[in-house]
Formats: C-alpha cells, structure tokens, sequence
C-alpha cells in the first residue's frame, strides 16, 4: 500500500494527500490545525491553462477555504479531476465577483506572462498546500520544521521542481527600489527559491516598472527560472 513516505512523484503524492484528507486519516499537527482551514480540500496544484510545454508559477497557499472546498461536498477523492476544474472557478466571473479580483487579476495576466516566456501551459504550484485567509509567513516558516506533513510534501515538491521552469510571484516593500537584495532580504522568498532550485547568484536583472524613481517591479531570471517582484501587491505587471 502506497504512503506519503514512500511516495516520491509529485502528482501521485498529491493524489494520495487528498485521499488521506478525504478519508481523515491525514493527521495534522496541532499548530498546523491552528494556522491552516484543515477541514477545507488540500490544494497543492491546479492546472490554469492546459498545454504541452507547462511554466509552473510557484504561489504561497491557497486563501480563505470556499464552501465547494469542505469536506462535506466531497463525495469522493480525485484530486486530479478536482485540479482541472480549479481554473475554471478561479477565472470565472463569479469567482471575480465574490471577493477574488485579485487573484483572478494574477492568473489572467499568468496566462499572458507564460506566454510571453514561451509556454503554452500554466499550472498553479502552492508551496503550502492548505488554506488560510490570511498566511502570516514567519509562523509558516516556523511550522515547516516542525510539521511532517509540510515537510514531506515540501521535499516532494523540490524533487519535482529541479529541471522544471518556474515563476515566483511575490510582493514586496516599497521603501527602497526592488533589487536582489529584496529577495535577500526575505525568508519567505529565500526559502521559496531554495524550493524552486533558483541559484539567486546566478539571477539576471530586468526593470519592468517605475514609480517616484524607483524600480517598482522587476523581473529576475536564469536559464528557465524566473522571479516577478512587484511593490505592494502579489500580481504581475502588464506587459
């Protein structure tokens, strides 16, 4: 019988996280509990736009849990059906209307962006696959050592992400104009780079916007690893 320990793909990983959770014999830690909607599906993945040559955007964790999310409107466990309708939901208009215009503002220009990169397909990677309305990263990190859970699947997610293209997107300060040292600077996009396999020193540099002189958003690449930056918001800029 397949584990979470001795199941090393990232898919089938997360085919078998959402059975455990759907069966409730996932057993969470109680600090996760208190930091994350445990009794709402685990989203490790979606697929946004279907295609051959996928860019993965690497995101924090999916937001508040959503009525079609409980556990009780499951009558069954197939993660992988349930991540291709995701990106369904999350573009559609209604979503948009009941308080996700910003997330469905990044995926729309995603879509565009991994376009512009030179792919054909897009799907949605959380580092964290649970749900919070509101993540505060510092007690994420801290719960990352101390969780099997999350550190199982963070493991399996580095193995899947190492010859992959990947997308960060992130916000930062808007202090100082954006340079590698905002990403020096965080723990948060420290670690998520050490998930993606970003060499940071290997990083080139792209202004992509301005506002009062300083660089407002940038783009940070190496070979087929990229990382988006934009000042106070967790979006992509227009191209």
């Amino acid at each position: 019988m397949s584990t979470l320990n001795t199941t090393h793909d990232y898919y089938p990983f997360c085919d078998l996280l959402h059975q455990k959770w759907f069966d409730k014999t996932l057993q969470f830690e109680d600090e996760l509990k208190e930091l994350f909607e445990v009794d709402y599906s685990p989203e490790p993945y979606f697929v946004l736009k279907n295609g051959s040559n996928p860019l993965f955007m690497l995101l924090t964790n999916p937001g508040a849990g959503m009525d079609f999310q409980k556990h009780e409107n499951f009558e069954m466990s197939n993660y992988k059906a349930f991540a291709n309708i995701l990106g369904d939901i999350y573009t559609s208009e209604q979503f948009k209307k009941d308080g996700g215009a910003n997330a469905h503002r990044r995926l729309i220009k995603s879509i565009t962006w991994a376009d512009h990169l030179g792919y054909n397909s897009i799907v949605n990677i959380e580092t964290i696959p649970f749900h919070s309305p509101n993540l505060k990263k510092s007690k994420a990190l801290n719960i990352i050592g101390k969780s099997w859970i999350l550190s199982r699947y963070q493991e399996v997610l580095r193995n899947f992400l190492l010859n992959k293209p990947v997308l960060i997107v992130a916000a930062c300060g808007s202090k100082t104009s954006i340079t590698l040292n905002t990403i020096k600077n965080s723990k948060w996009l420290m670690y998520q780079t050490e998930i993606a396999n970003i060499n940071i020193e290997n990083l080139k540099f792209k202004e992509l916007t301005k506002k009062n002189g300083k660089v407002s958003s940038a783009l940070f690449y190496d070979n087929e690893k990229y990382i988006v930056l934009m000042m106070g918001s967790n979006n992509l800029p227009s191209i």
